[in-house]
Order: C-alpha cells, then sequence, then structure tokens
C-alpha cells in the first residue's frame, strides 16, 4: 500500500503557520492591536504594515477603512498571508510587499504605521531601525503610529537551578575544558518564561523609547533594591508598549500573553544581597536590537 504525505511545501506552509501560531492564538495581543488600528486609521488612510507576517493586522486595516495597505514581508510565511487578505475580502486594498522595509521603496507616504516587531525584551527584533527608516522616507510628517512608545523593564532575579546548569560548564563532569562555551551564555541575553517568585527586586523602567523620536539606539539605566535577603543570579527584562490611546501591553511575569517570553541575563558570580541592597543596571541597546550592552554593579 502506497501512502499519501506531504509535499516540501506544505511541510514549509505548515513550519511557518507553527512559528506564528503562538501571536495568532494569542487574544490578547490580537484584540489590543484590533482595538488599537479601529481607533487609529481612518476612511481612505494609507497603511504601511512592517513585519506583517500572516497579514492579520493588515486585513485589520482594510477593514477599518484604509484606502491601501502595504503588509511588507520578507519571510516566506508571505504566501499565507496573501491568502488570508483574499479570505477575508480585502486582497484588492492591500499589496504584499516582498522584502525588508529598509530596502524597498513605495509608490506613495502612509498616514499609518503598524509594526508588531516589538520583541520579549523591547528592542531585540529591531523595532527602533525599521520605524527611524520608514518615518525618513516611508511615513508623512504627521503620520500616526502604533506602537507609539515602547519601553524597557528590569528586575533583579533568582535562578539558583538555571545558575548551577552554567557552573557545570566549568566543573571537573568532563575531562575537557568547556569553560568557553559558559561565556558563550553568561552576560548574554537569553529567553526565559519567568515565575513572580524569581523575581527580588521591584521592576523599574530602565529605558524609555518614543517612536516619534525616531530613536537610532536607546540607553538607560535603574538603580533596583532588594526586597529580600536574596542571591541573584540574573538580571530580568522585559517591555511595556503604548500601543495606541488607552491601549498597551507588557509581558512582565507572569505575563498574560503567551506569544511573548521574558529576557534574562545571567550574571558571571551571583550577588548575596540583604533586603534593601541596591544594585545599578546600565543597559545599552542598537538601532537593529542586535548589540546589547551591560554593567550591573552592587551599590
Amino acid at each position: 500500500m502506497v501512502k499519501s504525505i506531504r509535499t516540501t511545501s506544505d511541510q514549509t506552509r505548515i513550519g511557518f503557520y507553527d512559528y506564528h501560531h503562538s501571536m495568532l492564538v494569542d487574544r490578547l495581543r490580537t484584540e489590543s492591536f484590533l482595538r488599537a488600528i479601529v481607533n487609529t486609521v481612518k476612511p481612505g488612510d494609507v497603511v504601511i504594515d512592517i513585519g506583517t507576517g500572516t497579514g492579520l493586522l493588515s486585513v485589520f486595516a482594510a477593514t477599518a477603512g484604509a484606502k491601501k495597505v502595504y503588509a511588507i514581508e520578507h519571510e516566506p510565511i508571505v504566501e499565507i498571508a496573501r491568502e488570508v487578505a483574499r479570505a477575508n475580502g480585502v486582497d484588492d486594498r492591500i499589496e504584499f510587499v516582498v522584502g525588508k522595509s529598509t530596502e524597498i521603496e513605495l509608490p506613495e507616504l502612509g498616514d499609518v504605521l503598524i509594526t508588531e516587531t516589538i520583541g520579549n525584551a523591547a528592542f531585540d527584533e529591531g523595532i527602533l531601525t525599521w520605524v527611524a527608516d520608514a518615518r525618513k522616507r516611508l511615513l508623512k510628517t504627521e503620520a500616526r503610529l502604533i506602537p507609539r512608545q515602547v519601553s524597557l523593564i528590569c528586575a533583579l532575579l533568582e535562578l539558583p537551578r538555571d545558575h548551577s546548569d552554567i557552573e557545570r560548564l566549568s566543573s571537573a563532569l568532563y575531562p575537557f575544558d568547556l569553560s568557553p562555551l559558559r561565556h558563550l551564555i553568561v552576560n548574554r541575553l537569553a529567553w526565559d518564561e519567568l515565575s513572580v517568585v524569581s523575581v527580588v527586586s521591584s521592576p523599574r523602567l530602565t529605558i524609555e523609547a518614543d517612536l516619534y523620536d525616531s530613536p537610532t539606539s536607546v540607553s538607560g539605566s535603574s538603580v533596583l533594591v532588594s526586597r529580600r535577603d536574596a542571591t541573584v543570579h540574573a538580571v530580568g527584562v522585559w517591555f511595556k508598549a503604548f500601543i495606541a490611546e488607552g491601549v498597551s501591553l507588557t509581558n512582565a511575569p507572569p505575563s498574560q500573553l503567551p506569544s511573548w517570553n521574558q529576557g534574562v541575563v545571567m550574571l558571571e558570580k551571583p550577588l548575596e544581597l540583604l533586603a534593601g541592597d541596591e544594585v545599578r543596571v546600565n543597559i545599552e541597546v542598537s538601532d537593529d536590537g542586535g548589540s546589547w550592552m551591560y554593567l550591573v554593579e552592587r551599590l
């Protein structure tokens, strides 16, 4: 008996769906962007959607009255987005542009920019690059932005099990020197699903980026105060985003947004703190979100 199998293209399509599945089923995320778009897009607007993915936010914009939506996406998921537009009867008003927004030209300037390129740690998906370039080349001066502002929040974390896993790389567990692997992990941004139990200090606003100012890099500092005696193994980072008037999102633990985790920076050496002890955290992020610099010092 010969069994039927999926073709390579079908397998690819399923893979792309899996990648975007967490966003599609995240109702808080989706409904928040829907409210923001309905309250922001006016009939006759030209809308630019950077990183359209499955095209759902472009469909929202067209449904809200946009006369034209330029949906920009450089991944093959754009083919599924075309089908989503057709299924919702708005494909005549959505033009899909394949490529990166910084490398394409459009025939007209936009009235509204939509981009859901908010990373687990606010800026790690390059939102500063996409927005700054769009405001310079693709948008009208008075264009409206969704989101309007993105902030980075920091807190001290107690993660003994995670840090002990790192320490094993420096132990005599193996007859070879694996210490270089340890340096790949500490003092670098990684992702985790944090529990409130692991949060040692009150979270503090560390970086606030007004996207209307088109920042090309961001930096900030905050003093974190330990709420209890604890051994601090890491600094946790997450975002708070002002999407539109009356609409905001945050992935602060315990996160209500299943499509986002939080960022974690493991320290080289744990800090033994008493309640009330202070730690200063300085962070600098490049515009593309790919370069992060940290300074964590006990005061």
